[in-house]
């Protein structure tokens, strides 16, 4: 199949116009891609905190258990806590499984 385009004057200078509409396009495409990225690091880094924080709450817990006797005042510090960090998971989405 053959298709012959035939260009005249004021064709050129819309189809001119669109190539340049296009290349804005494609160079604003690039920029939300690179954003996105940016905002998928920073989310893993949120993830990866979170993590570690999850941990450490888990160690000092494990830790208050171990010494025995708190006081109720340490056992609901650690219960607020726990329920606090709880929140911050629950805002972080898990990583998926592979």
């Amino acid at each position: 199949m053959r298709i012959d385009v035939h260009l005249h004057d004021a064709n050129a200078f819309l189809l001119l116009k669109l190539i340049k509409k296009v290349d804005q396009l494609m160079a604003s495409q690039a920029e939300l891609a690179a954003e996105l990225f940016g905002i998928r690091t920073s989310v893993t880094k949120i993830g990866t905190e979170t993590a570690a924080t999850l941990a450490k709450v888990a160690e000092l817990e494990a830790a208050l258990e171990a010494a025995g006797g708190t006081t109720p005042e340490v056992d609901a510090a650690l219960a607020a806590l726990k329920a606090q960090v709880q929140v911050v998971d629950d805002l972080v989405l898990d990583s998926p499984t592979p």
